[in-house]
């Protein structure tokens, strides 16, 4: 028998009070409860629809990309959320400019969103949080402090038989004000000026074929579109699918994530640079650091499409 269709007020929130609250208070009561020590940036699913029809909260789904992804979310979505294609918030001239999408345009999409700082956000997909994680990096980049990703995603919404809506909510809009944190972005130029600097950890969240130089691309797009392949000098491999238990999409547990830091050697004291190709997989690995209770993380969001077609810039193969 199809879930339940049903129709919610446009936004959800109370749950923030709860879950994303910034309060040293609340982050404890979380990290406690989650065993992460950023427990408040990972949602449950039984948290979510607790509070659905709440006030001030809204639920992005970012499942697919272009018509096809938009013809998924109208044929059933979480109750409430609203659709934005993961490439509406990726642009790679802006990432070179050490931006992870043009200031103004961001502005625009999250007010016309109705996301503004008193918005809490939940970003899911279907992919593990891969998308959602780009949404997580790009919201807090810009200064946004009430974003989590919902664990396990749509996928897991689905298999436990949570109700569906099929409609678009109607958006009040507001004013989205960018408050960018360069400190969270690395440009070709900046990794470049630290590639012997043992403070800091490339960690490429590639395949390994891909690491290896043996490809340049995760299977999806023409090789031809990178000059190059390989890996930036002394970077360690952390596949972002080896964060995920592959069989709900959830995140692994504290425990087998920081074995998995560590053992790569991007350890707690020194500042960990995530890439991947065009800096989606990388923002996942970002995420999870920032999970982990990371304080000093950065995304070269300009990821191999930008240092492979570099000249004069050093390349390792293995």
């Amino acid at each position: 028998m199809r879930r339940k269709l049903v129709t919610r007020a446009p936004y959800l929130s109370g749950i923030f009070a709860l879950l994303l609250a910034t309060s040293v208070a609340c982050s404890r009561q979380e990290a406690k409860k989650s065993g992460f020590p950023n427990g408040q940036l990972l949602v449950e699913t039984q948290e979510v629809e607790r509070h659905l029809g709440d006030p001030d909260l809204r639920l992005v789904d970012l499942r697919a990309q272009g018509p096809h992804g938009y013809e998924e979310y109208a044929f059933g979505h979480i109750p409430g959320a609203v659709y934005l294609n993961w490439q509406d918030i990726d642009d790679l001239k802006s990432n070179q400019k050490g931006l992870p999408m043009d200031q103004a345009k961001a502005e625009a999409l999250f007010s016309r969103l109705g996301i503004d700082e008193n918005t809490g956000v939940i970003a899911y997909d279907d992919s593990g949080g891969l998308f959602a994680a780009r949404l997580f990096f790009v919201l807090e980049f810009f200064g946004h402090t009430k974003v989590a990703i919902l664990n396990g995603g749509f996928s897991k919404w689905m298999n436990e038989d949570r109700d569906l809506g099929d409609e678009d909510p109607k958006i009040t809009p507001k004013k989205f004000v960018a408050r960018s944190n360069p400190n969270l972005i690395a440009t070709a130029e900046w990794v470049k000026d630290n590639l012997k600097n043992p403070t800091v950890c490339m960690v490429d969240a590639r395949s390994p074929l891909e690491f290896q130089g043996k490809r340049t691309d995760p299977g999806r797009i023409k090789d031809s579109d990178i000059k190059r392949g390989g890996r930036v000098p002394g970077a360690v491999l952390i596949d972002w699918v080896d964060t995920i238990n592959r069989e709900d999409h959830t995140f692994k547990s504290t425990a087998e994530l920081r074995e998995i830091f560590e053992e790569a050697g991007a350890t707690k004291d020194r500042e960990i640079v995530t890439y991947c190709r065009t800096g989606v997989r990388a923002a996942h690995n970002y995420f999870v650091a920032r999970l982990l209770g990371y304080e000093k993380v950065r995304n070269y969001d300009g990821s191999w499409i930008d240092w492979g077609n570099r000249s004069g810039v050093p390349v390792e193969k293995s």
